[in-house]
């Protein structure tokens, strides 16, 4: 089991050692006595070390976050300029530790009383939120984090509908966890279930909401039944009830399933056929796979959520209903990460069923890494079929134009699909500013 200090570390890929070199070359420079005096700290202290190696990254963190107000945090503490250093080099070595904001808009002292595993990790607050907590939805405030249901619109009702099963061919059943807050379907979760139901057999399509009349007639051909109402369970609770229909319908049965597959909306998909990863994932004896492993927020690395696949061994065994009778059926967005997604793959490894994942990391015991804010190695190097949309809209490491240029030469209408998403997002994409 690795250290806390190699949730620092886990950071790291070769480039961005290089540029961490540069970058510490650079500082040596500028702030000689300081560089030596965290130099020497560093050969005291691992964990310091590790924070020397991180300073140019982080140092750009929150340079460029939008949570950090340099002329408001210096104005508040005018002591800063007989230090010597930038408001942001103050922050990152010393701000922090004395509990002061970087604005007013973030408080570090509270972002680390709720999140206590951030204060273990060593890292700096916002550092740790900008680079994992916006990932995960880290809780910034101690106010109640589950939202009032929302509001949907006039004409919307809820409404469940069998389209027909598919004959057997694949051995293979899906449930897809999507919402839509106006009621209508959106062309992404149309074409990720067209690519979903080329690899499956039949399609079970949960959405946690109504639905406006005519909508649903979208989906024939795509799915097999589909069940619009708002639970408040998030993907996990649509999961749950998408199993169920699909265990009355017959659809997990021995003879017809050999394997369900849990996925979700918050992708773009398919990149590439899904067929290429089920094909891949044939080889590997495993009771359930999914696309990554995480460590953002566990030390025993956990399947992310967002594309899980159970075999047999798993449904003949009751095992998934077996978890989900332990949990909450309503759950606020933490929770819905907390009790499930982080305490799923343990859960069945407990009972003596085996993971695995379609990219399995180099140094799986580092912590503190999610491998979807990284979506061109993912793509490129891994051949995933799969991008967050999250990853499009900000919370990656590569710039959106970036991932868009590698989709549109893979898969020109997905390309499509987000670039118009993109567009209705932020009406600028595309026209020379930095999305």
């Amino acid at each position: 089991m690795g250290s806390r200090a190699d949730h620092l570390f886990s950071f790291f890929t070769p480039g961005a050692v290089v540029r961490s070199a540069a970058g510490l070359a650079a500082f040596a420079v500028r702030h000689p006595v300081l560089f030596l005096r965290l130099l020497r700290d560093g050969f005291r202290d691992r964990k310091a070390l590790i924070l020397l190696l991180r300073l140019p990254v982080d140092l750009r963190t929150i340079r460029l976050s939008p949570l950090f107000d340099r002329e408001w945090y210096a104005a508040n503490h005018p002591e800063i300029a007989d230090s010597g250093m930038s408001p942001e080099l103050h922050y990152l070595l010393r701000g922090a530790a004395g509990g002061w904001r970087p604005s007013p808009a973030f408080s570090g002292a509270v972002y680390l009383d709720l999140n206590p595993e951030v204060r273990a990790s060593g890292l700096n607050p916002l550092v740790h939120y900008e680079q994992y907590g916006r990932f995960i939805d880290c809780p910034t405030s101690a106010e109640d984090d589950r939202p009032p249901d929302p509001v949907f619109p006039g004409g919307s009702r809820a409404l469940e509908i069998d389209f027909g099963a598919a004959p057997c061919a694949r051995a293979r059943t899906a449930v897809f966890a999507t919402f839509s807050r106006d009621g209508r379907i959106e062309e992404r979760d149309l074409f990720y279930l067209r690519g979903l139901r080329e690899a499956c057999d039949n399609v079970v399509a949960v959405f946690n909401s109504p639905i406006l009349s005519g909508e649903e007639e979208r989906l024939e051909g795509l799915a097999s039944a589909a069940v619009f109402r708002h639970h408040g369970g998030y993907d996990f609770g649509s999961w749950r009830i998408g199993m169920r229909l699909a265990r009355e319908r017959g659809w997990l049965e021995p003879s017809v399933c050999g394997e369900l597959v849990f996925a979700n909306g918050s992708c773009y998909a398919p990149v590439r056929p899904f067929s290429e990863m089920f094909h891949a994932m044939e080889r590997r004896r495993a009771d359930f796979w999914g696309v990554t492993f995480s460590t953002q927020r566990t030390e025993v690395p956990h399947l992310q959520s967002f594309f899980l696949a159970f075999r047999r061994p798993i449904l003949d065994a009751g095992a998934l209903e077996a978890f989900f009778a332990e949990r909450p059926e309503r759950a606020t967005r933490r929770e819905a990460i907390d009790l499930y997604e982080l305490q799923l793959t343990a859960f069945l490894r407990g009972r003596g069923f085996v993971p695995d994942a379609f990219v399995r990391p180099l140094f799986p015991n580092l912590h503190g890494f999610n491998p979807t804010t990284r979506p061109l190695d993912l793509i490129r190097r891994h051949n995933v079929p799969l991008v967050k949309v999250k990853a499009m809209h900000g919370q990656s490491i590569h710039a959106a134009e970036r991932i868009l240029s590698l989709i549109r030469h893979i898969n020109p209408p997905l390309a499509e699909i987000i670039e118009r998403d993109l567009h209705q997002r932020s009406p600028s994409f595309g026209s020379g500013s930095t999305a």
